[in-house]
């Protein structure tokens, strides 16, 4: 969705150099001699979230691992649950950690119209093991429904072991950062959205307005939602809210990511272990998703 100038560096990644003086008590210290923050903050990222192949890997194994849960437990209430091949609910992405406005990537947009066409396109299709006759499929949801919860093993399997306690502890340090350097930030921000006619407070809200301009869009079967009336000024206004989102935040990111600096060495010093173990785990992702798509029978939809 965004290029690798990505992270808050937009401009460019200047290495930062520490100025003379002492932080201020309470305040991160400044950042080390000769260290490119950006480039840190980006390294930990890539470490901490994987790449999208790697999060789409997730996704998959996370799928396919559950769907067969599903069917197993099926088969013990006597009904056929088929497990069909994983296809993406959301275009790649850039991570954003915590939603924080002083450390989310640059965006040409959120992803909410690509994602509405890719999925209404596809269109929804019924599960290979659902019954023809009306009376058998009541049967079958209610198998089915009760079967939820063998699926909770493989939702683990997203990410890495290790992985969101780890994203926690980051998130933790950039939104401390972010409220010792900049505490205004979200005032200001919101103040410069609904200057340029967006009532957004933060990155969720301002995700929630682009989502609420769309066109209702049914995906009971394919279709082309872009031919809808109301879908070119949904998906221009997509656009104007992202350009507004990166020009009320940008001119604060280099003095905030500077400022991560040394607390970002901490971390890395302090997580050594765990952040190798963490992405040696997402590289092994998409050779794991290909095992499971290789061993796991999959049915398409009748």
């Amino acid at each position: 969705m965004i290029n690798r100038s990505r992270h808050i560096a937009a401009a460019a990644a200047v290495t930062v150099v520490a100025l003379a003086g002492c932080a201020q008590p309470g305040m991160p210290a400044a950042a080390p001699v000769g260290v490119d923050a950006p480039a840190m903050l980006s390294a930990v990222i890539d470490q901490v979230y994987g790449t999208p192949q790697q999060r789409q890997a997730g996704e998959e194994r996370m799928w396919l691992t559950s769907q067969s849960a599903i069917a197993a437990c099926a088969r013990t209430k006597g009904v056929v649950y088929g497990v069909t091949p994983y296809q993406p609910m959301l275009p790649p992405t850039e991570p954003a950690p915590g939603d924080l406005l002083g450390f989310a990537p640059q965006r040409a947009d959120f992803g909410v119209a690509t994602r509405i066409e890719m999925l209404a396109k596809r269109g929804e299709t019924p599960n290979p093991g659902l019954p023809a006759a009306s009376d058998d499929q009541a049967r079958w949801f209610t198998a089915v429904e009760s079967c939820q919860d063998a699926a909770t093993t493989g939702e683990k399997l997203r990410v890495p072991d290790g992985q969101q306690e780890l994203e926690a502890k980051l998130v933790d340090l950039l939104g401390h950062v972010q409220q010792q350097v900049a505490p205004d930030l979200t005032s200001q921000y919101a103040s410069c959205m609904k200057t340029a006619g967006i009532d957004a407070r933060d990155l969720s809200e301002a995700y929630l307005k682009v989502e609420q301009k769309f066109p209702p869009v049914s995906f009971e079967r394919p279709s082309d939602p872009t031919t809808l009336p109301e879908w070119a000024d949904a998906a221009a206004f997509e656009k104007k809210v992202a350009a507004a989102d990166w020009a009320c935040r940008e001119s604060r990111l280099d003095e905030i990511v500077s400022a991560a600096a040394d607390d970002l060495q901490k971390f890395t010093t302090a997580n050594t272990t765990r952040l190798a173990q963490v992405a040696d785990g997402w590289k092994a992702m998409p050779s794991l998703a290909q095992t499971l798509r290789a061993t796991v029978k999959t049915n398409t939809a009748k």
